[in-house]
């Protein structure tokens, strides 16, 4: 039995959210991510909104960050994490889950880079001008701007996303990238066959060229038992570590809350029935229910027997570490 105190090992490390969805525009999301000790978090505030709806976002998470600024600030680079750590803030890491932010101008992605965007995912669940979502009917892989889409990101320093990705656009953007990538929140889809979820090979290739994996703690893609439960999680982690080794695996929770219904909606729109009322109905994770339960994660891998110096690289040094290697 591991003898570290755990709420200790949490305090003192850094602790990265690789991806969270839920509506940063809400105090009440702020506080909670502060209660639970993250050091940085890759906040999603775009995703199929248009270029003006966009930079209304970035302007508007602007704002948030300078009215509660005693407890969160913006991320940008590396030393701003270690920052947010000295100054027990949480760092927002500016991302969009799909590149419809673009329209179909590739310049722009250097107005977001300077506007502080780090983290971009490729498509949603459905096709777009880039390649094709996990819910879309065909999958030809990465289209011919997709390509360069790429290109300027790794250019730019932006981190390749493609976790909502369909299979082909996956591996097509895994070997166009000529920078690490990431899957900032899916799990193996052997262990639970669902569209949202990665195939072995996927998981391999990003790991075989230094990206990250992040473990996502959404029920409906963890296990066909309802409520999913923390162990769940532990149980997945425990897979990719045994499929890929312990520094390509991190956490990806994929927590939305506070989330308006119009906005729950959007995200929802084109989805089979079946799969709204899955998402509707799903339970939270026993255990890790909220980002503040983000402790529980790090007592979790100590339980399961991680050595200390592993728990913290799962818990935020393998994002950091990827972070460093794209920005």
């Amino acid at each position: 039995m591991n003898q570290t105190d755990p709420a200790r090992l949490h305090a003192e490390s850094i602790i990265i959210d690789g991806l969270n969805a839920s509506y940063f525009f809400d105090p009440r999301v702020l506080e909670r991510l502060h209660r639970g000790g993250v050091t940085a978090v890759n906040a999603t505030i775009a995703a199929w909104h248009t270029p003006a709806e966009t930079l209304e976002q970035i302007a508007a998470l602007a704002e948030v960050m300078a009215a509660h600024a005693d407890i969160v600030m913006p991320v940008r680079t590396v030393d701003d994490i270690a920052a947010a750590k000295a100054r027990g803030r949480v760092g927002l890491i500016t991302g969009f889950q799909d590149t419809a932010p673009l329209g179909d101008d590739l310049g722009l992605l250097e107005t977001y880079h300077e506007l502080g965007v780090r983290v971009i995912q490729l498509t949603y669940n459905h096709a777009n001008r880039v390649g094709a979502g996990c819910m879309a009917p065909e999958d030809s892989g990465l289209t011919p701007f997709g390509r360069q889409i790429v290109r300027e990101m790794n250019r730019l320093g932006i981190l390749v996303d493609v976790s909502h990705c369909g299979p082909r656009t996956t591996l097509d953007a895994i070997a166009a990238s000529e920078r690490p990538i990431a899957i900032t929140h899916a799990n193996p889809r052997r262990l639970l066959d669902h569209p949202r979820n990665k195939s072995d090979e996927a998981i391999r290739e990003v790991a075989a060229r230094g990206g990250i994996i992040g473990a996502v703690a959404f029920g409906a893609l963890l296990t066909r038992t309802v409520p999913a439960t923390l162990a769940d999680y532990g149980a997945v982690i425990d897979d990719l570590v045994d499929l890929v080794g312990i520094e390509h695996v991190a956490l990806g929770p994929d927590f939305m809350e506070e989330m308006p219904a119009e906005v729950a909606a959007r995200v929802l729109q084109g989805t089979p029935p079946e799969v709204v009322q899955q998402f509707r109905s799903m339970p939270p994770t026993q255990g890790f229910e909220s980002v503040q339960a983000m402790p529980h994660v790090t007592a979790a891998l100590l339980a399961r027997g991680y050595a200390p110096a592993d728990v913290q690289r799962i818990m935020g040094g393998n994002w950091l570490r990827l972070y460093g290697e794209v920005w």
